[in-house]
């Protein structure tokens, strides 16, 4: 009988998995013990959001952006959620949209946002790509400690406008644009009596019609950088400084 054998990648990535699911159990086991003792499980209780209401105020505070003008909060409400809308400007001229979903509560977890987000504006969507930037946030412990982001990064187009979009789930230490990344770092969090807060950004750019998101790129990924920052020097704050 023939034996068939995984090439050597598929192998590393398998003895990768295995490694980080045996490393997932021994945190779950650490963790995971205290509750059974105390009786007190994480995932049914979790911790308070030490930033609970710096997040909320983002409704009527919005984001302040250095070098750029922003327009006053709107609340626009999409998929039963209320997003936060604000224009981002240079003078009189239009630069983005800016959309921003706060967490609202300890059990609020990020899951179909994109999805919602895709159904208001009814765009087709193309060109994805991934978008990875780096802040050095002031509250940083050290002066070169930074802060990777990876962003979804693509092109939507409607009858009447094009437009380069940029969509992450915002954290302290980091981001993403997909749940399952912030579900597993919150769940380590908890492990350790934290939580980790985050925010859904997107940000929208219009571009000439069917044009190259590429050509947008810098644009795009300074605005995420000032974002990304704003949002770790403001309604994330609370969490930093208890680090």
């Amino acid at each position: 009988m023939k034996v068939m054998y995984l090439p050597k990648f598929l192998h590393n990535y398998s003895l990768a998995r295995v490694a980080l699911l045996l490393f997932m159990l021994v945190l779950f086991a650490v963790g995971a013990v205290p509750s059974y003792i105390s009786g007190k499980w994480a995932w049914v209780s979790p911790p308070n959001l030490v930033n609970l209401n710096e997040l909320r105020e983002l409704r009527t505070t919005g984001l302040n952006l250095s070098g750029w003008e922003t327009s006053e909060p709107q609340v626009v409400k999409i998929g039963g959620h209320n997003w936060v809308q604000q224009n981002i400007q240079e003078g009189d001229r239009f630069v983005a949209g800016l959309l921003l979903l706060n967490q609202t509560g300890p059990m609020h977890q990020p899951q179909v946002e994109w999805m919602d987000i895709d159904g208001f504006w009814r765009w087709k969507r193309d060109s994805e790509r991934s978008l990875i930037f780096e802040v050095n946030p002031e509250s940083a412990p050290t002066p070169d400690q930074t802060v990777q982001v990876k962003a979804r990064l693509f092109r939507g187009w409607t009858t009447a406008q094009t437009y380069a979009i940029a969509q992450w789930y915002s954290w302290p230490t980091g981001g993403n644009p997909t749940p399952f990344s912030w579900f597993w770092r919150d769940r380590l969090a908890q492990l350790q009596g934290n939580r980790l807060p985050w925010v859904a950004v997107n940000v929208i750019i219009p571009i000439e019609p069917f044009g190259d998101i590429e050509s947008v790129r810098p644009l795009i990924e300074s605005l995420s950088q000032n974002i990304q920052k704003a949002l770790i020097e403001g309604p994330f704050t609370p969490l930093t400084k208890t680090k």
